[in-house]
């Protein structure tokens, strides 16, 4: 969930220890035994590791975690042309923020805070969201990326969930409607209805929002103007702890701020609730420059007045200070392509629904290994054309061992559709490799 534009990071969740199935566990030892000698090797690869060794029924395991309900693409794509081009003037002039710093970057190595701010404010953007039927209104910050008007921003800059009460009647199975009025409550999550940019020369732009996609809180804006001086991308993948940084941005409903810290941690897996409920994890920087509501989809900046960030999201917790991230910009990239090309991010499918094997459930059926448990295979997907089954356990990915499905998933989302994906199956006759082309992930109707 969102808190005043800026995410709430919850725990990971871990299920209550499973009871023991009634009749005792050797009958149900000798039961299943039996079924499986009926319908043996009908699985694929002779059926799964669960499936051979274990007794639970499907009600032991009900919860399932869909392990498509996650993705936050990170797939390395050729820069597009918009966002690296040099921006011209009317006459014939460039317009980088380079060539108007001046400055032989080889030999001083950085410029002062002072240059950095003043260069790189006409490619700072304020954003305006209107929301109607929420009735709600929210700031943000935009990054200029082309000199013709593309914007890039947090999706959720630009996107709100909100309750919505309608009558339903008397609900039956609430008595207590009666008192409300018989209405009922319906989360919805939407678009702004009006986005409104605001250039740091002062004018203002209706905005198109030309894509979104809140797994990685990116979107693009498109505003009719010229001339425009787009913001020089950097490379965040060079980023050191100890570097310094700087944000810039419309925080607090106040005006252009800045604020100085240094990058404090790189490749923060951080695990955050997106505004439909479903979990998402990020790999981001993190810096102790302040980052405030309305800061969000402002670029962090290095020493040299390059972008290698967006700002996107703030620690909520009153015992925590100092602790901000934002999006490696290097990773955004291709993102970006896809929002300005197809208007959303592809990505890739594998096809299952599974959980996390805890600790309560390793003690539970003797288990002596990691990994996602998988539930159930998608008919006609990548996985069941690979050969898993219900009952394996995916103990790595890629060749790296995973304990979760979040550590899944996020191998998953380094991939694109089309290409090959490895996992590891753990099988009571040893491991086996599976290769996976993953599928595409189709498109949910916002």
């Amino acid at each position: 969930m969102y808190e005043n534009n800026n995410y709430t990071y919850t725990a990971n969740y871990s299920p209550e220890e499973p009871e023991p199935p009634k009749g005792g566990k050797a009958g149900r030892i000798a039961a299943f035994i039996l079924s499986v000698a009926l319908v043996g090797g009908a699985s694929g690869f002779g059926g799964g590791y669960l499936a051979n060794t274990l007794t639970a029924d499907k009600s032991d395991m009900a919860a399932s975690a869909n392990a498509e309900n996650v993705s936050a693409s990170t797939a390395e794509t050729e820069t597009i042309q918009t966002v690296t081009a040099v921006p011209q003037s009317s006459d014939g002039k460039d317009n980088s923020i380079g060539s108007l710093l001046n400055v032989d970057r080889e030999s001083s190595g950085g410029i002062t805070t002072k240059d950095i701010i003043k260069n790189a404010t006409p490619s700072v953007a304020l954003i305006k969201s209107e929301f109607y039927e929420a009735e709600e209104a929210g700031t943000g910050t935009g990054i200029v990326i082309s000199a013709d008007g593309y914007i890039m921003t947090n999706c959720h800059v630009i996107r709100t969930t909100y309750n919505v009460r309608s009558s339903s009647g008397y609900d039956y199975n609430n008595p207590f409607s009666f008192f409300g009025g018989g209405y009922s409550i319906e989360e919805k999550t939407a678009n702004a209805d009006k986005v409104t940019i605001t250039l740091s020369d002062g004018s203002e732009h209706e905005a198109e929002i030309v894509g979104s996609d809140e797994n990685t809180d990116l979107a693009i804006l498109k505003i009719d103007a010229k001339g425009l001086i787009p913001a020089v991308m950097g490379d965040s993948d060079s980023l050191e702890m100890g570097d310094e940084v700087l944000t810039l941005g419309y925080p607090a409903g106040m005006g252009l701020s800045a604020s100085r810290g240094i990058v404090s941690g790189l490749e923060r897996e951080v695990t955050t609730e997106l505004p439909s409920g479903k979990i998402a994890t990020m790999t981001l920087i993190q810096t102790d420059a302040a980052i405030n509501p309305g800061n969000s989809g402002g670029p962090l900046l290095n020493s040299k007045g390059e972008v290698v960030g967006i700002t996107s999201s703030k620690l909520s917790n009153v015992s925590v200070e100092g602790i901000g991230f934002a999006i490696p910009i290097t990773n955004a990239m291709s993102i970006v392509d896809d929002l300005m090309n197809k208007g959303y991010v592809a990505m890739p499918k594998i096809g299952i629904a599974g959980r996390d094997i805890t600790p309560q459930y390793k003690r539970y059926y003797g288990l002596q290994i990691d990994g996602v448990l998988v539930e159930s295979v998608e008919a006609d997907s990548c996985a069941e054309a690979a050969g898993i089954a219900e009952g394996d356990i995916i103990v790595a990915a890629d060749g790296k061992e995973i304990g979760s499905m979040n550590e899944l998933v996020a191998l998953k989302n380094k991939h694109k559709p089309g290409e090959t994906m490895t996992v590891t199956l753990a099988r009571n006759n040893g491991n086996i490799d599976v290769e996976l082309i993953l599928d595409e992930e189709p498109q949910s109707e916002d």
